[in-house]
């Protein structure tokens, strides 16, 4: 990618007027760190930009009592939900914890303190909690800060028993 010139790409939009659920963990993961990626190895700040704008639409996500994302947002209205598969209306471990490295990094590109804040929330709040037999639970209701359904992954349960 280096040398690679996009010169009037500055006008693309990020999603600002389109009025779509999108899943957090894979706008973060695919979009937010292939953009931040492509501006490392650009150097062109529109990568940073589009990074940013971005994530300023995952950020309603985060709107909950617990402060634990909602699976899904609305990249229109802000509004969040969970999967309905997800023991009973709870966030997925695995999903809202990966967002820590894209996050923070938001902060570190941009000095805006919000992006750290929100994961560094989460680790806190994790960190506070029971977890039983050693383990965290797959699910976390958003709303209570409970874990949902005790489901484990069976790998790991397998390795320590």
């Amino acid at each position: 990618m280096t040398g690679l010139d996009i010169k009037g790409h500055e006008s693309v939009t990020v999603g600002q007027d389109l009025n779509a659920e999108v899943s957090v963990f894979e706008v973060n993961i695919r979009f937010i760190g292939g953009l931040l990626a492509a501006y490392y190895l650009s150097g062109q700040e529109v990568f940073k930009v589009k990074a940013v704008q971005l994530a300023e639409k995952l950020i309603p996500a985060f709107n909950t009592p617990t402060g634990i994302p909602w699976a899904m947002v609305n990249l229109k209205s802000g509004v969040g939900r969970n999967w309905g598969w997800a023991s009973a209306g709870s966030s997925i471990l695995a999903e809202f914890g990966t967002l820590h490295m894209e996050f923070v990094h938001l902060t570190y590109l941009t000095g805006n303190p919000v992006y750290y804040q929100k994961v560094m929330h989460i680790r806190k709040l994790l960190a506070k909690m029971d977890r039983p037999n050693g383990l965290y639970p797959n699910y976390l209701n958003p709303r209570t800060g409970r874990w949902g359904q005790r489901k484990y992954m069976m790998k790991t349960f397998l390795v320590l028993v």
